[in-house]
């Protein structure tokens, strides 16, 4: 069964609305997010309710195009979208606006996330990153054609240090989640000049989520962000083991949609960190970041 807190996440006077924030810095690559020269004029976004809606409805029509496959039993099989963005988002400090967050998966946890967004300074393109968080393997075509290639997910469920047995009742167990949630810190290092960003934790979970025949009696999604721009992606879940019933405990593990060097803390303690994801994103890997061009000309699938 899942439950997303995108109306909390959405209604808040239209956080969409800050779907559209802008600076100054230069869109050499995907990732290139920090202060920096600004090339050509910053396109200013009219304000108001209808041109929220039609930005999110051009943002949507990209994710239309994405049809995600799992590999279960040995066959592939065409995964649902989850219907309505888990966040939506504009980062400032880094030039970007027009963000959001996509998820797959009908229940239990996302199989794959997605984020898409624009630089203010070029409307022709959509930046997108991807990743794989299905625990096994996916893949994807755009527009009927092959896009992301078969990979194998890279998340690594750990035990969280220190966490209480979870609760047998539903209310208490909702409570704990957001508990060990609020033990977790991040930073990452990047551009200019190798620079450390304390990330923020956004405070209520974008998605939650139950899978008993898969052992997760309580899961959520969280994220650490530059702002409210997403950079490490964190699952916090409940779980046994489907195959002997054993005793449930809290365990988490992690996805990126960020290029920056990252590190995540629980408790004051380093759990994980991850290189640049230069080193790491492929358009046949866990972890893909690129462009999706719209503008009038763009070749058919690009």
């Amino acid at each position: 069964m899942a439950r997303t807190a995108t109306k909390l996440i959405l209604g808040a006077p239209l956080l969409a609305l800050s779907f559209l924030v802008a600076v100054d810095a230069s869109m050499g690559t995907p990732r290139g997010r920090g202060p920096g020269a600004g090339r050509g004029p910053v396109d200013n976004e009219p304000p108001g309710p209808d041109a929220a809606k039609e930005r999110l409805r051009a943002a949507e029509q990209v994710v239309d195009g994405i049809e995600l496959e799992v590999l279960t039993d040995d066959k592939w099989a065409t995964v649902k979208r989850i219907e309505k963005p888990l966040l939506l988002f504009g980062d400032s400090t880094r030039d970007n606006d027009r963000g959001s967050l996509w998820g797959w998966g009908e229940k239990g946890r996302p199989l794959a996330l997605l984020e898409l967004y624009q630089n203010v300074r070029d409307r022709t393109k959509w930046v997108f990153a991807i990743c794989n968080t299905s625990g096994g393997k996916v893949r994807a075509r755009r527009k009927g054609a092959p896009w992301w290639g078969e990979n194998d997910s890279g998340v690594e469920l750990k035990d969280i240090p220190g966490a209480p047995a979870p609760a047998a009742e539903e209310p208490q167990r909702q409570r704990q989640l957001k508990a060990v949630a609020q033990k977790f810190t991040g930073h990452q290092f990047w551009d200019p000049d190798n620079s450390r960003y304390e990330l923020r934790r956004l405070e209520r979970p974008l998605h939650t989520y139950r899978d008993e025949p898969a052992g997760i009696r309580e899961g959520g999604l969280f994220t650490l962000a530059n702002g409210t721009n997403p950079e490490i992606m964190l699952f916090v879940e409940a779980r046994v083991d489907p195959k002997d019933g054993s005793k449930p405990v809290w365990q988490f593990t992690v996805g990126r949609l960020a290029h920056a060097e990252l590190h995540l803390e629980y408790d004051g303690k380093e759990v994980f960190t991850a290189p640049r994801g230069d080193r790491l994103s492929a358009s046949d890997k866990p972890y893909w970041v690129g462009f999706i061009d719209t503008s009038p000309d763009a070749a058919p699938g690009k």
